[in-house]
């Protein structure tokens, strides 16, 4: 019987261990983050004009986003920079800093409020700027 509680531990501690890595691998998945982000809006544009030394364009999207949790994270789906502008009637623009291509910029404090977003970037009229908008913090995995 004494033999048998070892093996018996040493048995439970691999299923133990299996089940924390399979968690884990789990938390780290697409599918996990897919559905950590399930509320998103797709904000892309297409540039209305080019941007000079003398003049700032911003293109402003359609679709009007708010959150929940506080805070909007912005995804950038392009191969550029953008800078992305948070629009609410009656209030100051929030505007983010430089957002690497593929990158992401979280935007804190945001609760209750609709906001119209808006992008900037230096490139051509009418080039597509893709851009994808979630509450909260978990975005789903994107890659140039």
């Amino acid at each position: 019987m004494k033999k048998k509680a070892p093996i018996v531990f040493i048995i439970v501690s691999v299923f133990a261990v299996a089940a924390i890595i399979i968690i884990s691998a789990y938390r780290s998945s697409e599918s996990y983050r897919k559905a950590k982000a399930a509320i998103q809006w797709d904000c892309s544009v297409s540039c209305t004009e080019k941007s000079t030394s003398a003049q700032y364009v911003i293109t402003y999207s359609n679709v009007k986003v708010s959150s929940k949790t506080g805070t909007l994270t912005i995804q950038n789906r392009n191969d550029f920079e953008i800078v992305v502008h948070l629009l609410c009637e009656g209030e100051q623009e929030i505007v983010s800093g430089n957002i690497s291509a593929g990158g992401c910029y979280s935007f804190a404090n945001v609760t209750d409020k609709e906001y119209t977003v808006g992008i900037h970037a230096d490139v051509d009229a009418a080039t597509n700027i893709k851009v994808i908008v979630y509450d909260g913090k978990d975005t789903e995995p994107y890659t140039n």
